[in-house]
């Protein structure tokens, strides 16, 4: 009889009041430290005690792979039967598969074809605190699901829960498991550059010298394989890697006990998806390997990044399951106190293009956690309804086919274009997008997507197949000013190094300092080719001396064609006389755009909304004989000439000047300006030292209200932002100064800020 190999772990006394609570709840959070056992005994309990269907979804690929083998193993099981796993390209489920391990995007893809979600009772975000843009959505599709079935329960399960964040879930039932962790002794390289520019290979073989005395496995956190495989090659010892591609046999080696010291390299899956028994000595990295969407393509690539103060916690973490342990942190401590200290989620900073086209697809309107931000999520929607892949909110046939490509929408847009293309063409294309977007360097994604594409036509041309994943990406060539005006109406300016001899282009990457570096050169005749057809036609009206009406050809932006019509006024039957008389206030909108873009008028409507007063009421009050609801009436000519009245002599500001002063003065020659931004509170902003000698926070509206002060560090950013200086002098002042002191020695950090002058630099100080 085979040997049994589970081993008991801190969840397992746990079980039962888990399961009451899945059966009497919609909703279940459950908060475990790491090494708990969350992942590998909760879904199978469930399934085996409940006679429910599991489906758990998992931040990674190895993750899924490799919880679903550890339960097949503990459990007895054959994997791809009772419990299997899929996600992109790989598939080891069959109908009657019990518990199903997801990667959270090929999950959500599940919704498009069967949104009810029929033959699943129970679903499980798990590493639920990572916030992953595909964790958010499928939250909310599940959510919304479950106002449709009442038997679907949902299960959140992390080391980290925001508890205060998930305060607002009904029906909810929490349940927290804190597993023992014995001390674990941290220590930093110094910070010095010498050192701290090493290969990462020799900071790691520096590191496992320093304990090769000690007795203990050792586990080293690392970017990903390309750095797992230099370490190994560095080191005498026989390592282990934890890959996606690891085999039964080979995880077995890898996480099993060993009569010798195990060198274990991973990247941040052993972070808290997977335990690893044995393990006394964590060197970590600080760095991991994680997909990002690019600010200008929108586009997901894959960067390194700094692990945030949470995670480097929790990887310290794995030193210290079963008794003291040692983490060795490849960086500085300076370097560990700057870090964020936890993930935005990706909701906030992600394109949603690709999240858009998926809620389109399932007809679910999802029950946001988390809002996605207005201003994105529209955009997304017009880019979408450009690329012809949805329609007055419906997917379009293109949009249908776009969702079964597994490529970021824009690429996939350009892979369903394909049918039309001879095969050599396609292929063509594909390389382009392989090597020269996607840099897939190692071949594999251009492996995988050759069978998606049906190239089947006779066209030859695949370059102009690009525009219809980048229309919005277009720019047009101005050489006497050497740049771009792109579609959003941005200028953007050449990187040197390119060669320009085309009018458009798409401008498929830019520096920081706002420079194309990637760009392809286009046809205009494409534009016209495309469809939806991407151009629009304004109609603009001028009538500062005869009435004219200039109509654009404009792709976004940029003006592709412009015509003029001249026209007379005596000439115009009433009809047309009655439309333009309309349209006749475009001087004065005009004038009022500039108005409002400055410091005046962002001091009357800051005055109107201390006043509950509406804004025009104001100006009327203060500009004796102009009254704005008889706009109307002015004739054209008495137009232009309307907002001299708006001048400062004209005004009677005197009252106005009194409550909000444009300058506030802080004692001697120290004159600040104050800000009166429109929606937002007035504030001062200035150096700290600037504010040295005050007590009390300046105010206005005869100190009724007290300005918002924005404190500024010697690098130039805020320190702090209060309302209440003198409780910042007390307290958070000086619990920062001792780091101030240290970062910046040679600037003026007095022990009484409040009583001190405001004098920037040690050495300016009078003798």
């Amino acid at each position: 009889m085979k040997q049994n190999k589970k081993l008991p772990l801190p969840i397992d006394v746990f079980i039962p009041e888990i399961l009451t609570a899945v059966s009497g709840y919609s909703t279940v959070l459950i908060n475990a430290s790491p090494g708990s056992g969350k992942t590998t005994r909760l879904p199978w309990a469930i399934a085996s005690q409940l006679n429910k269907k599991v489906v758990v979804l998992e931040p990674r690929r190895i993750a899924a792979k490799m919880a679903a083998m550890r339960i097949a193993d503990e459990e007895e099981l054959a994997l791809g039967k009772e419990v299997g796993y899929h996600f992109r390209f790989e598939k080891k489920v069959n109908p009657e598969t019990k518990v199903i391990f997801y990667t959270e995007g090929t999950f959500l893809k599940r919704f498009i074809g069967e949104s009810s979600l029929s033959d699943v009772d129970v679903v499980i975000l798990d590493e639920f605190h990572e916030r992953h843009l595909e964790t958010d959505l499928a939250l909310a599709l599940l959510r919304e699901l479950q106002t449709m079935r009442r038997d679907l329960k949902i299960i959140l399960m992390s080391a980290t829960l925001d508890l205060k964040t998930l305060n607002t879930f009904n029906d909810s039932k929490m349940i927290e498991i804190i597993s023992p962790i014995y001390p674990v002794e941290i220590s930093y390289l110094p910070n010095q550059p010498s050192i701290l520019n090493e290969s990462l290979e020799l900071k790691v073989k520096k590191a496992i010298s320093e304990i090769k005395n000690e007795k203990g496995d050792i586990l080293v956190f690392l970017p990903g394989m390309r750095e797992m495989q230099r370490v190994q090659n560095v080191l005498s010892e026989k390592t282990f890697l934890l890959h996606a591609d690891l085999t039964k046999e080979e995880q077995e080696e890898a996480l099993g006990p060993s009569s010798e010291r195990k060198i274990i390299l991973s990247t941040n899956i052993a972070e808290s998806s997977v335990t690893i028994p044995g393990i006394k000595f964590v060197i970590d990295s600080g760095i991991q390997r994680q997909a990002y969407h690019s600010p200008w393509s929108g586009l997901k690539l894959i960067k390194d990044f700094p692990v945030t103060k949470s995670s480097a916690i929790q990887r310290a973490g794995r030193a210290g399951r079963t008794g003291p342990g040692k983490c060795i942190r490849l960086y500085s401590e300076q370097d560990f106190n700057q870090r964020e200290d936890h993930t935005v989620p990706e909701i906030e900073r992600a394109d949603l293009t690709d999240m858009y086209l998926l809620v389109t697809g399932t007809k679910l309107k999802p029950l946001w956690f988390h809002q996605p931000p207005v201003e994105k999520w529209e955009k997304a929607s017009t880019l979408l309804e450009k690329m012809g892949a949805i329609f007055e909110g419906e997917l379009t046939p293109i949009g249908k086919e776009m969702l079964e490509i597994p490529l970021d929408a824009r690429l996939s847009r350009i892979i369903v274009a394909c049918g039309k293309l001879t095969p050599n063409a396609a292929d063509k294309l594909v390389s382009y997008i392989c090597d020269e977007i996607e840099m897939d360097r190692s071949g594999i994604l251009k492996r995988r997507l050759r069978p998606l594409i049906k190239a089947n036509g006779d066209e030859i041309l695949w370059e102009k197949y690009l525009l219809l994943g980048f229309v919005d990406q277009v720019g047009r060539l101005r050489n006497k000013q050497h740049d771009f005006i792109h579609y959003s109406g941005k200028v953007i300016r050449p990187h040197h190094s390119l060669s320009l001899d085309h009018d458009y282009y798409l401008i498929l990457d830019i520096t920081q300092k706002q420079e194309a570096i990637k760009i392809f050169p286009i046809d205009e005749e494409w534009l016209w080719e495309l469809s939806p057809f991407p151009f629009n036609e304004e109609p603009e009206i001028d009538v500062s001396e005869k009435i004219s009406i200039k109509t654009k050809t404009k792709l976004g932006s940029i003006v592709i064609d412009e015509s003029v019509s001249k026209l007379s006024y005596q000439d115009l039957n009433p009809e047309i006389k009655g439309k333009l008389h309309q349209l006749a206030l475009t001087p004065l909108r005009h004038h009022l755009l500039q108005w409002q873009m400055t410091p005046q008028f962002e001091r009357f409507h800051y005055y109107a909304l201390k006043q509950n007063r509406n804004l025009i009421e104001i100006l009327e009050t203060i500009t004796p004989g102009m009254y704005f609801k008889h706009i109307n009436n002015l004739s054209w000519d008495e137009i232009n000439d309307y907002f001299k009245f708006f001048s400062e002599e004209n005004l009677d500001i005197s009252n106005l000047e009194r409550e909000l002063p444009f300058k506030i003065n802080l004692g001697g020659k120290r004159e600040l300006t104050v800000h009166y931004p429109v929606g937002m509170e007035p504030y001062l902003e200035a150096p700290i030292q600037d504010f040295y000698g005050l007590n009390e926070t300046p105010s206005i509206f005869n100190g009724r209200v007290p300005l918002t002060l924005k404190l500024l560090g010697p690098h130039k950013r805020p320190m702090q932002v209060t309302k209440d200086l003198k409780n910042f002098w007390n307290k958070t002042y000086q619990e920062m100064k001792k780091e101030y002191q240290r970062d910046y020695p040679r600037h003026h950090w007095p022990e009484k800020p409040w009583e001190a002058k405001p004098i920037l630099l040690k050495r300016e100080l009078p003798k």
